[in-house]
């Protein structure tokens, strides 16, 4: 099943990831005074976030995972850490102050760097679209979820972030892989899905270059030994969908070699209810698709090469 990852974080000087999962739920005092935590929080909660709260519980990923529960509107908060390498949980109830503390001194442990603050690429703090694919693979009309973006950014209170969200993130048994898909909405009138690369904006060299997104994507996808998909997409239903499967990328020299493939927007939204029942042995996960590789060679030479990038589509 697909879920959205809420936030992400790296720490280098702990060498360790950290999985954050913010849930509102309606009656935070109730779930305090309880003495059995984990099922009367399973009781106010829905099925798809019984799913995740499952997903992150139980999956075996070497990773802190932090929970983090609010109920609107009330000034407390509980948070929830499962830390793997201690074999330790910790339990804390907080008020705002004391919880933004504790927030922004683990986002800022490894000191300034360059990372983008939090929403600055996003001015909503729901995706919708994504939020619009999760209501068709779930069949709820009223699912909705904001990553926490709204309480992290008062968290941070103006702090730059060190964390980022996984749009969709995906434990496949039958494959024993994990895929990480990142939406990329194209805003630039001049090239189509097809055509759209981060290549484009990216190791550029320019103040607003987002380089660094990539590069978090690339270490978890690494650090989880998976799969890393971006799927090009625009506001417009009747254009195809481009997909690349990032296959190499380099800190300093960007993506290096992919395979891409393009969809019109049914078909992919069918492929992704079929990704979220997945069930074969086979990892060739887009085999009934046109495919072109797009090696070192092509990249090393991208921007002589760019105008000819998604052409082999466009017959």
């Amino acid at each position: 099943m697909l879920f959205t990852i809420d936030r992400v974080q790296f720490s280098y000087s702990q060498q360790q990831y950290y999985f954050y999962e913010f849930m509102e739920i309606p009656n935070i005092k109730l779930l305090i005074m309880t003495s059995n935590f984990w099922e009367t929080l399973y009781s106010m909660i829905n099925d798809i976030e019984r799913k995740k709260l499952t997903f992150l519980l139980n999956n075996q990923l070497n990773t802190v995972k932090i929970f983090i529960f609010y109920q609107r509107g009330v000034n407390c908060f509980i948070k929830i850490e499962i830390n793997p390498h201690l074999n330790q949980t910790f339990g804390d109830v907080w008020e705002f102050e004391d919880i933004q503390k504790w927030f922004r001194g683990l986002n800022n442990i490894d000191g300034d760097n360059r990372s983008k603050g939090l929403g600055a690429t996003r001015s909503e703090n729901i995706d919708y679209y994504v939020n619009g694919l999760l209501r068709l693979l779930y069949d709820k009309e009223d699912y909705q979820d904001d990553n926490g973006l709204e309480l992290t950014k008062k968290l941070l209170d103006g702090d730059t972030t060190k964390g980022f969200d996984l749009d969709l993130l995906q434990y496949i048994q039958s494959t024993n892989e994990y895929i990480i898909y990142e939406f990329l909405k194209r805003e630039n009138s001049y090239i189509s899905n097809i055509q759209a690369h981060p290549m484009r904006y990216c190791w550029t060299g320019r103040r607003n270059d987002n380089k660094q997104k990539f590069i978090s994507l690339w270490n978890i996808k690494q650090f989880l030994n998976g799969r890393l998909f971006l799927i090009n997409y625009s506001d417009d239903d009747n254009e195809r969908v481009s997909i690349i499967e990032v296959l190499d990328l380099d800190a300093n020299k960007g993506i290096l070699e992919e395979k891409k493939y393009c969809l019109s927007k049914n078909v992919f939204i069918g492929w992704l209810r079929d990704m979220n029942h997945y069930s074969s042995s086979s990892n060739n996960y887009l085999a009934d698709f046109k495919c072109v590789h797009y090696d070192k060679q092509f990249f090393r030479n991208f921007n002589n090469n760019k105008k000819q990038y998604g052409s082999e589509f466009l017959i």
